[in-house]
């Protein structure tokens, strides 16, 4: 799929999950990090997310897509189809934190998303103290549109209107 270096020391690549990455993926769920902006604020079991990875790597509203840098996995991107748009979400390994992946990620994924014709926008849902992820999606062109409570906690509304994007 898609890969591109830039002015970075690796080369960032997306390609579709397989049920091959259902351990590593898991394995990324539960980092300190991630389970921080988790709405469930736990690590979970094997036996609870491969019903989850199996049901959503074969679902046909759902671009599920693994970031690679030079080759190795190190985060997924998941596009799920809501209402004609595509809420993103993403998850990146945290020794890869800070290195402008998920910003690159971002973009990578906005020109998959509009290549392959899934959706004409992308949103969001960000925990407002998700910082890290909001400046990423920002970099990448999201705008935040909404100041909202999503699921008992303060969140940005945020989105992305493809028709500019060049792929």
């Amino acid at each position: 799929m898609a890969t591109d270096k830039g002015k970075y020391d690796y080369e960032l690549g997306l390609r579709p999950a397989t049920y091959d990455d259902v351990h590593t993926v898991l394995s990324w769920r539960n980092e300190p990090a991630t389970i921080r902006n988790m709405k469930t604020k736990r690590p979970l079991a094997f036996e609870e997310h491969e019903p989850w990875f199996k049901k959503t790597i074969s679902d046909p509203t759902c671009q599920f897509l693994i970031i690679e840098a030079d080759g190795e996995p190190i985060g997924q991107l998941r596009y799920n189809l809501e209402d004609d748009k595509a809420k993103v979400s993403t998850n990146i390994t945290e020794a890869w934190h800070g290195r402008g992946v998920a910003s690159r990620a971002f973009v990578a994924g906005s020109k998959h998303v509009k290549k392959t014709g899934f959706a004409d926008v992308i949103f969001a849902r960000v925990l407002q103290s998700n910082i890290g992820s909001i400046r990423a999606m920002q970099k990448a062109g999201y705008t935040i549109d909404d100041d909202m409570e999503y699921e008992g906690e303060p969140h940005y509304y945020m989105s992305h209107d493809l028709t500019q994007v060049e792929v």
